[in-house]
C-alpha cells in the first residue's frame, strides 16, 4: 500500500531539470520521497510510505515494494535512484537479510528502468546536512526542511529520511547544493 501526502494524484510531472528518488527501506514501512531540482533549490514532489502488511509472505510483501517503486518511477520518472546504506547489529541478522532483500527488489526496479542506483550512507548524509555526522534524526529532520524550503515538516519519519537521502544523491551527482 502507498502512503503519500498531499494527493500524488493532483500532481503533474513538472520541468525539473534533474529529478532524484531517495528511499528509506524497510520490510514494514519503505519511505520514499521525490526531489526536483529548479534552477534556484529543489522542490518535493511527492513524498510517503510503501507499507506491508506484518502477516503476509515475505515474497509478497516485497512484490508490492517493488511493484510500488515501478510505480514511482513510471510516475516521476527519476534520474537517480538512491537508497540508504544500513546497518544491522550483530544480534538482528534476520533484519539485515530482510533489509538486503528490499534494498535488492529496489535496486532491480532501477537496473530494469536503466537509472543510476546509489547506496548513501547515514553518517554522510547527517554531515552533509547538519555538519555532524552523528546527528540526530530530528536535526536531519529540521535541517531537511529547512533546505527545501517547507513550512510543514514532512511525515512520516521514514518520507523525512528518504528526502535527506534524495537531497544528497542529488548533491553526489552535481545537480543540487545548499
Amino acid at each position: 500500500m502507498l502512503n503519500n501526502e498531499p494527493d500524488a494524484a493532483e500532481r503533474t510531472v513538472s520541468t525539473h531539470t534533474y529529478r532524484g528518488l531517495g528511499i528509506d527501506p524497510g520490510l514494514a514501512a519503505t519511505g520514499f520521497a521525490v526531489i526536483g531540482c529548479l534552477k534556484r533549490g529543489g522542490d518535493l514532489c511527492d513524498w510517503g510510505a510503501i507499507t506491508t502488511r506484518a502477516g503476509s509472505a515475505s515474497h509478497m510483501r516485497l512484490q508490492e515494494i517493488y511493484s510500488a517503486v515501478r510505480g514511482l518511477i513510471d510516475q516521476w520518472r527519476p534520474d537517480v535512484i538512491a537508497v540508504e546504506d544500513v546497518y544491522v547489529l550483530d544480534r538482528y541478522p534476520r533484519a539485515a537479510i530482510q533489509l538486503g532483500e528490499v534494498k535488492g527488489v529496489i535496486a532491480l526496479a532501477a537496473a530494469e528502468a536503466h537509472l543510476e542506483f546509489m547506496q548513501v550512507k547515514p553518517a554522510e548524509i547527517k554531515r552533509a546536512l547538519t555538519g555532524n555526522g552523528q546527528a540526530p534524526k530530528q536535526q536531519v529532520h529540521a535541517a531537511v526542511q529547512r533546505t527545501l524550503g517547507l513550512t510543514h515538516r514532512i511525515t512520516p519519519d521514514h518520507a523525512s529520511d528518504a528526502a535527506a537521502i534524495a537531497l544528497m544523491a542529488l548533491s553526489r551527482t552535481g545537480h543540487y547544493t545548499w
